[in-house]
C-alpha cells in the first residue's frame, strides 16, 4: 500500500488576501472567531428564574473564557467570574449547581471545586480532582465526587467534610462517579443524588475491574506515554453495577440494587418528589426489557411502576415527572407508538401527544403546564411547546412559531427560555423569550454579513419505497443545468440521526460553501432508518448496521445520476463517525461511489461499545452473521476508489484500532489508494483550529484531485 500525507493546501491559505466581511474561505472559517458570531451557550438559569449563566464560545478550545450573568430584571449581562479568579485559570469554569434558593453556586474550574455567592463572587476552594458536585436541597452541603469515592463538605463555620465511600480507585471502582460508556450511550448525567429532605444520597458503584483496559498512545513525547481507558467491547465484559445509598449524618450505606447479578444497566435513577421513593429505570444487557421500580426508603422490596418489551429493542426513557397529585408525565416510545403519556394514579396510560417525535420533557409548570421540546411541525424542524394537563383534549401551543431549529433552555419559574435558533440557511441567533407574550429580546444577532455570503441549500425530497426521503442540496455558484457535476454526498446514518434538519451545520456546513465555490454539488440524504418519526423503518438497523443504512445512500445515488447536470461517475462521500464508518461501508459493498473521505470511522462493530452496538446488532456470539456483513474489515479487498482516512490517536470513542485493523487489511489486499492522516493527541472530534483546518483543507484538496 502506498501512504500519502497530503501537505498541499488551497491557494486561499497559501496567499492569504484581505476578506470580505462575511467571506468564506478556509482562514476566515477555521479561527477563533466563529464566523457565525459568539452565541449564548452553556445556559444555567437560577432556581429563582433572577439569572442565569452562560459562557460565549468560540471555536478554540483552548480559550478559557470568562463565566457571564445574565440579569432578567435589568435585561442586561457581565462578567461574572474569570478563568483567571480561580488561579491558574487556564480552562473555563463550568456550573456544577446553584443552591436551592438561588443565592450561592458550586462551580468546577480545572479540576477543582469551588463555591462563591452569587452577589460577591470570591470562590472558596473545597476539593481538587472533582468530577461532579451537587448542593444539598437543604442549601447547607454540597455532595461531590472525588477520587471515584463521594464526600459531603458541610458549608458552615467549620466546613467540615465527611467522606461518604472508601472502596473506589480510580478506574477500577467508581463511587458516585461515572464510566465512560454509561453518559456516553444511556445519556445518564449523573452518579449519585440527593434524597428531597437531604438525608441520603443515592448513588451508583460501578465496578470496572473486570472491563478491557484500553490503551491510548500519546506518540509525541519521547519515550511515548500509554493512558488506560475502561472500554467495554461488544460482547464483553461490562461494568458491575450497584445503586446503593448512603446516610447523610450517620455515614452508613447499604446497597439498594445489584444489577451485576444478571449483568444489568442501571439507565437512570433519582429520588420521586417529596417522598423517600427511589426510583430507577434498568435495562437488561440484550436491552429487550425496561422497567422502573421504587424503593421506599432506598430500602426493602421494590414495587414495579412500569415495564415495557419488545422483540427488537428498547429505547432507554427519561424518568416521568411526578405531579403533587401522585399523577406522572412520562416520555415513551411505547408499543412503537412514541408520545408524551399521562400516568394516572392507577397505573392507566393516556397518550397527550401523537405523530411527531418529543425530544425531550423540559418541566411541568405548578398550574400543570407541560413544556416538551419536539420535531415539530415537520421532522425537520425543532420547536418548544406546551399543553395544560387540565384540558379535557390537551391542544398545543407552539411557543417558537417561526420554521427551523430552536434549541431551548427554560427558566425553573417558567416564565423564560433562551432560544439558539437557525435554519439552513439562516446563520443562528440567540434570543430570550417571554413565554405568555412570545416577546423577544436579542441576546446575540445573527451575522448577515455572513448570510449575504452563503449559496442556498435547497431542501428536497425523493421518491424511495420506503416512501419519501428527506434530502438537501447545495449548488455552485454560476450553476448551469446544462453542465454535468460533480457531486459530495454528506452521511451520518446513524439510527434516529437526521442530517438535513432545518438548521444551521456551522463549520459543516461553511465546508459545504466551500466545496459548492470548487464546482461541486453538495447533496445529503437521510435513510430510512435515520428518520426520527417513523419506528418501523428505524428498525431496519436490527441486526443490519451495514446494508440498512446503505440502503437511503444508494437510493441518494440513483437519485443523483436521474439528474442532467450530475455526472454519476463521481460522487463522492464523507461523514464524521457514524458517518465515516457508512464511507467506509459505502466504497467497500457498493460501486455507486468513485471516492469517499471518513473521519474516525467504526471499521468493525466488534471494535465498538457494548451498549450502543448490542441495541441494535445483538450480541456478537448469537449473531455472528450481522456482524459479519456489517464488518468493513471483511470487504477491504472490494474498495471501489479511493479513500482518505483521517483519525484522532487518542479517540476514546472510536479507537484508532479501527482505523488501524482497516489499514492492514488495505496493506495484505495490496490497495494503494488510500490515504491516511493521523492527529496526535486528538481525541474523537478532534478539535482545534489547527487540526480541524487540516481535516476540512485536506478534505478539500482530496475531492480537487478525485473529482
Amino acid at each position: 500500500m502506498r501512504f500519502r500525507t497530503l501537505v498541499l493546501l488551497t491557494a486561499s491559505s497559501l496567499c492569504a488576501v484581505p476578506a470580505r466581511a462575511g467571506e468564506i474561505t478556509l482562514d476566515n472559517v477555521f479561527t477563533k472567531e466563529p464566523p457565525w458570531g459568539r452565541m449564548v451557550n452553556r445556559v444555567d438559569w437560577s432556581p429563582n428564574g433572577k439569572y442565569f449563566l452562560f459562557i460565549r464560545r468560540g471555536q478554540n478550545p483552548n480559550e478559557a473564557l470568562p463565566l457571564m450573568i445574565y440579569d432578567v430584571a435589568t435585561g442586561t449581562s457581565r462578567v461574572w467570574l474569570p478563568p483567571s479568579a480561580f488561579g491558574g485559570g487556564v480552562e473555563t469554569p463550568e456550573v456544577a449547581s446553584w443552591s436551592p434558593d438561588g443565592n450561592r453556586v458550586a462551580v468546577l474550574a480545572d479540576g477543582a471545586l469551588y463555591w462563591t455567592t452569587v452577589a460577591s463572587p470570591r470562590p472558596r476552594a473545597i476539593a481538587s480532582g472533582v468530577d461532579e458536585a451537587q448542593w444539598s436541597p437543604r442549601g447547607d452541603a454540597i455532595a461531590y465526587s472525588h477520587d471515584a469515592d463521594l464526600y459531603v463538605a458541610a458549608l458552615a463555620a467549620n466546613e467540615r467534610v465527611r467522606r461518604l465511600t472508601r472502596s473506589g480507585v480510580r478506574n477500577d471502582v467508581l463511587n458516585g462517579s461515572l464510566d465512560w460508556v454509561y453518559p456516553e450511550e444511556l445519556g445518564i448525567e449523573h452518579g449519585f443524588r440527593w434524597s428531597p429532605d437531604g438525608a441520603r444520597i443515592a448513588y451508583l458503584t460501578m465496578d470496572e475491574r473486570r472491563v478491557t483496559n484500553f490503551p491510548l498512545v500519546d506518540f509525541l513525547t519521547t519515550n511515548n506515554g500509554v493512558d488506560f481507558q475502561r472500554y467495554p467491547l461488544a460482547g464483553q465484559a461490562n461494568p458491575r453495577v450497584t445503586l446503593r445509598a448512603a446516610d447523610v449524618a450517620t455515614g452508613q450505606t447499604w446497597p439498594v440494587y445489584d444489577a451485576a447479578a444478571h449483568d444489568e444497566y442501571v439507565a437512570a435513577f433519582d429520588w420521586i418528589p417529596r417522598s423517600d421513593r427511589l426510583e430507577a429505570e434498568i435495562v437488561d444487557r440484550a436491552q429487550r426489557t425496561l422497567r422502573v421500580e421504587a424503593w421506599s426508603g432506598a430500602r426493602g422490596a421494590a414495587s414495579l411502576i412500569y415495564y415495557q418489551a419488545s422483540r427488537s429493542w428498547v429505547d432507554v426513557q427519561p424518568l416521568p415527572r411526578w405531579l403533587p397529585d401522585g399523577r406522572s408525565v412520562w416520555l415513551l416510545d411505547r408499543n412503537r407508538t412514541a408520545g408524551l403519556y399521562l400516568r394516572g394514579r392507577d397505573g392507566s396510560m393516556r397518550q397527550l401527544t401523537r405523530g411527531f417525535r418529543v425530544g425531550s420533557l423540559d418541566g411541568v409548570a405548578p398550574d400543570g403546564t407541560v413544556y416538551l421540546a419536539a420535531d415539530y411541525p415537520t421532522r425537520r424542524d425543532s420547536s418548544l411547546l406546551s399543553l395544560r394537563l387540565a384540558d379535557a383534549s390537551p391542544s398545543l401551543r407552539n411557543l417558537t412559531p417561526a420554521p427551523g431549529w430552536h434549541a431551548t433552555t427554560l427558566s425553573p419559574r417558567f416564565d423564560r427560555f433562551v432560544d439558539l435558533y437557525s435554519r439552513l440557511n439562516e446563520p443562528p441567533r440567540s434570543d430570550l423569550v417571554s413565554t405568555n407574550s412570545l416577546a423577544t429580546k436579542e441576546l446575540a444577532p445573527q451575522n448577515l454579513a455572513l448570510k449575504a455570503e452563503l449559496l442556498p441549500t435547497k431542501m428536497l425530497e425523493v421518491p424511495s419505497a420506503y416512501g419519501p426521503l428527506d434530502a438537501e442540496l447545495v449548488e455552485p455558484p454560476g450553476f448551469a443545468p446544462s453542465r454535468r457535476y460533480p457531486v459530495v454526498m454528506y452521511v451520518y446514518g446513524g439510527p434516529d440521526a437526521p442530517t438535513t434538519t432545518d438548521s444551521f451545520g456551522s463549520m459543516n456546513a461553511l465546508y459545504h460553501q466551500l466545496l459548492a465555490r470548487e464546482g461541486i454539488i453538495v447533496f445529503s440524504i437521510d435513510g430510512p432508518a435515520s428518520q426520527v418519526n417513523n419506528d418501523e423503518h428505524v428498525r431496519l438497523l436490527l441486526h443490519n448496521f451495514g446494508p440498512g443504512s446503505l440502503l437511503g445512500q444508494e437510493v441518494g445515488a440513483q437519485y443523483l445520476a436521474t439528474l442532467p447536470y450530475v455526472d454519476a461517475s463521481r460522487i463522492g462521500m464523507w461523514g464524521w463517525s457514524f458517518g465515516g464508518y457508512e464511507t467506509c461501508y459505502a466504497l467497500t459493498h457498493s460501486r455507486l461511489f468513485k471516492a469517499g473521505a471518513a473521519v474516525a470511522p467504526v471499521t468493525d462493530w466488534h471494535l465498538y461499545d457494548t451498549i450502543y452496538t448490542e441495541r441494535y446488532m445483538g450480541l456478537p456470539r448469537e449473531n455472528a452473521r450481522a456482524y459479519d456483513a456489517s464488518s468493513v474489515l471483511n470487504a477491504a479487498d472490494r474498495l471501489s476508489g479511493p479513500l482518505l482516512i483521517q483519525h484522532g490517536t487518542a479517540d476514546d470513542n472510536v479507537h484508532m484500532a479501527n482505523t488501524m485493523q482497516l489499514i492492514q487489511r488495505f496493506i495484505l489486499a495490496r490497495d494503494s489508494r488510500v490515504l491516511f492522516y493521523p492527529y496526535p493527541r486528538k481525541t474523537h472530534s478532534i478539535a482545534g483550529l489547527a487540526q480541524r483546518r487540516s481535516v476540512f483543507a485536506h478534505m478539500l484538496d482530496f475531492w480537487k484531485t478525485y473529482l
